[in-house]
C-alpha cells in the first residue's frame, strides 16, 4: 500500500486528513478512489492503516482501521556530516541516505568546498520533500533530520563534545579499512547505538582537516583502493556500517 506522512494534528480520533502534496498524489497520480487502503505515518514511529472515504486534489480523508508500531527504522542512529556539493549531488545523498536509514544529515563546509551558497528556505523545503518521499517509498516510519550547516571545525568540536563514535572517510588513508575499524569499535557503537560519519565535498579534505578530526577522536578510514565521488562515499560508508552492525540481514 502507498504510504504518506502527515502532521500528527491531522490525525484526530479515528479520522485522518491528507492535504497538499499527498492529496494531489492520491487524486491525480494514483487515481485513488473511496474504499481504497493506504498507510499513514505521523513521524512518531507509529503507522496507521486507513480506508479512504473522500479524495480530491485539495484534500483526502479516511478512517483508521488499525494502528501498529512501524518496523522500517534501524536500531543504529547514523549522522552523516556531508560536505556541501552541487545541488543535484547533495540531493542524491539525501534521497539514497534516507532510503538506507540515515537518521540525520548535517551539511558541512570545509576548506575545499565549492558550493558555499546560503541554503534558502525554498531549497530546504525541497530537501525535506525529497527525504519525505524517499522515506515513504522505502518503508520508513520516521523522517530524517536535516540540520543547520556547520563549518568543518565546528563539526569536529560537536563530535568531540557528544563523545560518540565517529569515522571520517579519507582517500589518503592506507593502513586501516572501514571494516577493520568498525569491527574494532563495534562495542562502542553498540553502547551508543549511534555513529557519526564525516565525508568531504568534491575537492576532498585537506591533511590539516583530517588531523583536526583525528585530534577530536574521529577514526580515519579507507574505503578500498578506488576513490569514490563525494555523493557516493557517504552512502557506501553508511551501508558498510549497517552491514557490520547486523542491520542489513
Amino acid at each position: 500500500m502507498h504510504r504518506f506522512f502527515v502532521p500528527p494534528s491531522h490525525i484526530e480520533g479515528d479520522r485522518v486528513t491528507l492535504i497538499a502534496d499527498a492529496a494531489r498524489q492520491l487524486a491525480r497520480v494514483l487515481r485513488a478512489r473511496p474504499g481504497e487502503n493506504i498507510i499513514v505515518l505521523d513521524d512518531t514511529g507509529r503507522e496507521y492503516a486507513v480506508t479512504l472515504d473522500s479524495v480530491s486534489v485539495r484534500q483526502a480523508s479516511g478512517v483508521i482501521t488499525a494502528r501498529y508500531a512501524g518496523e522500517g527504522e534501524t536500531r543504529l542512529a547514523i549522522t552523516l556530516y556531508q560536505g556541501l556539493m552541487k545541488t543535484d549531488r547533495f540531493e542524491y545523498v539525501l534521497q539514497k541516505g534516507t532510503e538506507l536509514g540515515i537518521s540525520r544529515f548535517v551539511p558541512i563546509i570545509s576548506e575545499r568546498t565549492v558550493a558555499r551558497n546560503v541554503i534558502s528556505a525554498n531549497r530546504l523545503e525541497r530537501w525535506r520533500k525529497i527525504m519525505r518521499e524517499a522515506a515513504e517509498q522505502s518503508g520508513r516510519c520516521r523522517l530524517p533530520i536535516i540540520a543547520d550547516t556547520l563549518a568543518f571545525t565546528d563539526t569536529c568540536d560537536t563530535i568531540a563534545a557528544n563523545g560518540r563514535p565517529a569515522i571520517i572517510g579519507w582517500e589518503l588513508e592506507r593502513d586501516t579499512g572501514i571494516r577493520t575499524t568498525l569491527i574494532r569499535i563495534k562495542p562502542e557503537i553498540e553502547r551508543a547505538q549511534s555513529i557519526s560519519i564525516i565525508i568531504g565535498s568534491e575537492g576532498g579534505l585537506t591533511d590539516a582537516e583530517v588531523q583536526l578530526a583525528i585530534s577530536r577522536g574521529v577514526e580515519p578510514v579507507s574505503m578500498g583502493r578506488r576513490i569514490f565521488r563525494a555523493e557516493t562515499a557517504g552512502i557506501i560508508a553508511a551501508a558498510a556500517t549497517l552491514y557490520e552492525m547486523d542491520e542489513l540481514i
